[in-house]
């Protein structure tokens, strides 16, 4: 057993153990922080050098995450998502009905643009529209976390891993949507009645009253035009490209309103835009990928291939397997390590396939699955309301179940 073997495992244990304890003692660890640990002890200890470091950085993955943040950042300046939201809250007869049409608009927005923004801009708008209606906001707050999560399944754009695995795998766009989008109608469906049985008794309660009209004043619609046809025009260049495109699409969409956006908006300066990138994303991708490199060298990854591939037997029973154990593995240090562990596993497009749905489908049994989860309960806990673990878990758990079942069913069965 050698010392780079030694070294790459014990900084891959440690890296991993810190991601999921998020917390020693009193105090807190965040996860960028930890990737970022990582990677610089695979350099002290020299398990990776500096050059081997730097060619590990995806930075198709890094490019594109950045550009689509910068396309949510040109939303949120021109109070697009408060716009949605407040229409939805306005429209809603019921609350039942309330939950259903936000976990809808949540999925469809996650689908095109990363998840973990949609769950950072929609939660302090769910809060307050639910105040201003007289509303217990933990259950629309629950479903948006399930929303965002199974609806990013659709597309390579909708998270961060989904991100990861589209450049990695080279499945083309229009392929990948054109599997999953309708295995997403089919999970979101599940995740609504999910939600709402649930929440039942809370959901309940008549509406008796509707949140001011004040979000429509604060509108500013030629901006929004300006960015959702970017928007739109990038999605349609998704459709039509090479897989190998999409982080160049990404970064022009991002990059035009950056600059074009302050030009229709004197409000939306580019200063601004840049600061709305959650750039400790983007770290934690960077320290992953110098730790993985490290994995590799030290042999982790190579014992767990062999290990799955003598116990899976045979491609449906690799779907399967690869399916539980990623659902297990993003429980424990959530999705995108998990991914970025497993993906020499992903062998054939169902795999990967696999790994996509399997990876964001279980982050939804608990709020530690998904960064989203977290996200929201955090957001949430800054405008004052708390979401009990076992009030995500009595809708998560079910929900997740339920959804892996149907999803890896369906890939298995796939040609």
């Amino acid at each position: 057993m050698d010392y780079a073997f030694v070294a790459g495992a014990a900084v891959f244990v440690l890296t991993y153990v810190l991601i999921s304890a998020r917390t020693v003692g009193r105090f807190r660890i965040e996860r960028p922080a930890a990737a970022m640990l990582g990677a610089a002890l695979m350099l002290v200890l020299g398990v990776v050098g500096p050059l081997e470091a730097v060619k590990a950085i995806n930075v198709d993955v890094i490019v594109l995450l950045l550009g689509m943040m910068l396309l949510v950042a040109g939303l949120d300046a021109c109070g697009f998502f408060d716009a949605v939201s407040h229409l939805v809250a306005r429209r809603a007869r019921t609350q039942t009905e309330l939950l259903a049409a936000l976990m809808v608009a949540a999925a469809v927005l996650s689908a095109l643009v990363l998840n973990d923004a949609i769950a950072l801009l929609m939660t302090p708008i769910i809060v307050q529209a639910c105040r201003a209606m007289g509303l217990d906001p933990v259950p629309f707050l629950v479903g948006e976390g399930i929303a965002v999560n199974v609806g990013s399944v659709a597309t390579e754009v909708g998270n961060p891993q989904n991100a990861y695995i589209g450049i990695q795998s080279r499945i083309p766009f229009v392929e990948y949507a054109a599997i999953m989008a309708p295995i997403t109608a089919a999970c979101l469906a599940i995740a609504i009645v999910g939600v709402a049985l649930a929440f039942r008794r809370r959901l309940a309660a008549p509406i008796r009253t509707r949140p001011p009209e004040t979000a429509v004043a604060k509108l500013h619609r030629p901006g929004i035009a300006f960015t959702l046809a970017v928007l739109l025009g990038s999605v349609v260049a998704f459709f039509l490209s090479a897989p190998t495109w999409l982080p160049a699409i990404a970064l022009a969409g991002g990059s035009i309103v950056l600059f074009g956006l302050p030009v229709v908006n004197r409000k939306a300066s580019g200063r601004a835009l840049i600061g709305s990138v959650d750039w400790s994303i983007l770290l934690f991708f960077i320290g992953l990928f110098v730790v993985i490199a490290g994995v590799e060298r030290s042999g982790v990854r190579a014992g767990i291939q062999g290990a799955f591939t003598f116990a899976s037997g045979g491609s449906t029973g690799g779907v399967w397997w690869l399916s539980g154990l990623t659902a297990v593995l993003s429980n424990l240090v959530s999705n995108v390590p998990a991914v970025l562990l497993l993906a020499p596993l992903a062998t054939t497009r169902n795999l990967w396939l696999t790994l996509a749905a399997s990876s964001t489908l279980a982050g939804n049994a608990t709020i530690l699955g998904a960064a989203a989860n977290v996200i929201i309960v955090q957001a949430a806990t800054r405008q004052g309301v708390e979401v009990p673990f076992k009030d995500w878990v009595r809708a998560g758990l079910p929900v997740t179940i339920a959804t892996l079942v149907l999803a890896t069913a369906v890939l298995a069965a796939l040609p």
